[in-house]
């Protein structure tokens, strides 16, 4: 087997003295166990020596980077942040076709001469399916690598797209649709494995943020774009043609610029194999050809996501998760019926056109809540470390969370007063705002909370958080509009705000316990893994 042994290109790295760091994990004088880490050097104090450091001087990188120019670590700050892009427009394409499909099920039930409820079941199953689809890509990407499941799930995933836009029978279309659901959800789970491998722990709430605002915008950027689609044509195919252009689009960048991001940190850069070409290491060639004694076998990979769950923190995070996210998913799928409803039978008789104008409300309160986190979870961070001289621990990332909830309960009811009483629809407008602003202030938080805990399972983290999402909010379609019929909204919309004010009992319960728990259950460790 072949070697590089090229010296690393370190543009964004300080050396305290000289580069002759041979181990490529942080130092042991930086692990403070449990998770804790030393992630700031303050001015004057004393250093390890040869501790590569950011350009500020004083935070320190974790993991060290090796001095490799094919670690990813050590790649360019434009390759890294193209990447970034590809894997998070590759998370948009899957709630976006999901979202994209919610308009089209009033035409789609004319066209078939079914009712519009059970036509909005192929919906549904789109979303269970991005969850369980979830969990099967995460094994792949230890057993055959990151840069073949992206692109492969993508090829499949805009081939299906194509097949809505051509089918002619209901039943062709609801496979069809649970078939994209498996297959492009496969980046809402493995763009966090990639995140971690490309860049530094200090860095990693903020892409993180970046990835997660792209791709929750999607299931509001679908309905929105959707519903002006139907309003202007009445031609439901449209909008899937529409998210076969943007998956035909972002399957064009994968080609040109996607790479394989795994890296084994405890191989000496010496003795890694030979990169070759970008393009077999995109389709899966190189992986295989490597495969032995640099790539995990399938039981192991198959293995993590159980070993992941079975830790002590990692269900109440999934439970307080499902439980606040759920609602969000819900009010989606069911939001052209409960917008939509004629004012003589008490709704607002909102035209496709003006369910479009709604959305503008959660797509700008995702890019707020994505402005305010981007600075808010590292001022979190940081304060917490220079209180802590220089020691970060993960749950410093959960006082983001109680700032959510704050804004989701409020958000709720207020919603479900507006619905119960008809009051102005600005009313709704304010409530989806604060509450989806509050999703996305949370969502960020609680996926780099777990990573924080468990960094070695970034995909399995990303996986188990996508499943308790989708699942959760899945089974809110099928009861959200005869439950506020039944017992009015007003009545719906408080027990949901009252449910997640029963979860924060959990958020404070991790704040306090959390470290605990972490130490009861171990760190999460396997063999060819970093």
């Amino acid at each position: 087997m072949a070697f590089e042994k090229e010296p690393m290109g370190a543009a964004d790295v300080q050396h305290l003295e000289s580069p002759s760091l041979k181990s490529h994990h942080a130092p042991p004088q930086f692990q403070q166990g449990n998770e804790a880490v030393l992630l700031r050097i303050d001015a004057g104090a004393e250093a390890p020596t040869s501790v590569k450091l950011a350009k500020d001087g004083h935070t320190v990188l974790l993991p060290q980077p090796s001095d490799d120019v094919n670690d990813p670590l050590n790649w360019s700050w434009r390759k890294k942040h193209m990447i970034l892009f590809i894997v998070a427009l590759s998370a948009f394409c899957g709630d976006f076709g999901s979202g994209a499909g919610i308009p089209c099920t009033l035409p789609q039930a004319i066209e078939w001469d079914m009712d519009p409820v059970h036509v909005n079941y192929a919906g549904n199953l789109n979303v269970i399916m991005l969850g369980v689809g979830g969990l099967l890509w995460i094994p792949p990407t230890y057993f055959w690598g990151r840069a073949p499941v992206l692109f492969w799930t993508q090829v499949m995933g805009t081939f299906f797209t194509l097949g809505c836009c051509l089918t002619q029978s209901f039943e062709t279309f609801y496979a069809l649709r649970a078939l994209m659901g498996v297959t492009l959800t496969a980046c809402q789970v493995i763009g966090l494995s990639f995140i971690k491998d490309m860049f530094f722990f200090h860095e990693h709430a903020r892409k993180i943020g970046l990835w997660a605002a792209l791709f929750l915008l999607s299931p509001y950027l679908g309905p929105l774009l959707g519903n002006f689609i139907i309003a202007g044509t009445g031609n439901w195919r449209l909008c899937f043609w529409l998210v076969f252009a943007v998956c035909g689009f972002d399957l064009l960048l994968i080609i040109l610029f996607a790479d394989e991001s795994w890296y084994r940190r405890d191989i000496p850069y010496e003795k890694q194999p030979e990169r070759g070409s970008r393009l077999l290491r995109l389709v899966g060639t190189w992986q295989i050809r490597v495969h032995h004694g640099y790539f995990m076998e399938l039981w192991p990979s198959v293995y993590r996501l159980v070993a992941l769950l079975l830790k002590p923190v990692v269900l109440p995070t999934l439970l307080w998760y499902g439980l606040s996210f759920m609602w969000a998913i819900g009010i989606n799928i069911m939001s052209s019926i409960l917008l939509g409803t004629p004012k003589e039978s008490g709704g607002y008789g909102f035209t496709a056109r003006g369910v479009g104008y709604i959305y503008f409300t959660p797509v700008v309160a995702v890019i707020l809540g994505e402005i305010f986190g981007h600075f808010f979870n590292d001022y979190l961070a940081n304060r917490y470390t220079k209180k802590h001289h220089g020691i970060f621990k993960p749950e410093a990332r959960l006082p983001t969370c109680m700032l959510a909830i704050c804004l989701m309960i409020p958000g709720l009811i207020i919603v479900g007063q507006t619905l119960a009483r008809s009051l102005h629809y600005s009313a709704i407008i304010i409530g989806w705002g604060m509450y989806v602003f509050g999703v996305m202030l949370g969502s960020v938080a609680i996926t780099a909370y777990a990573l924080d805990c468990y960094p070695n399972g970034a995909g399995e983290v990303s996986a188990w958080l996508n499943f308790a999402r989708t699942v959760s909010g899945f089974s809110v379609g099928y009861f959200e509009v005869a439950w506020g019929t039944a017992s009015g909204y007003d009545v719906s919309f408080g027990i949901q705000a009252a449910i997640v004010a029963a979860a924060a009992v959990i958020m404070v319960l991790l704040y306090i316990f959390g470290e605990r728990l972490r130490s009861r259950g171990g760190p999460l460790t396997f063999k060819g893994t970093s």
